[in-house]
């Protein structure tokens, strides 16, 4: 089966707001890469962990 989405996707973030009152584009970015870090190294480490054992 195969659908075709027709909504324009060009600016699909334009619109988005931060989610903590006052937090700026560059606190938004710094959080989110500091939960993709953590969430990296629990992976990495439960890899680890799963080898050993």
């Amino acid at each position: 089966m195969h659908t075709h989405d027709m909504e324009n996707h060009d600016n699909l973030y334009a619109d988005e707001v931060a989610m903590v009152a006052g937090e700026t584009r560059a606190d938004a970015n710094q959080h989110a890469f500091w939960a993709v870090a953590v969430i990296a190294a629990m992976i990495t480490l439960l890899g680890i962990g799963l080898s050993i054992s």
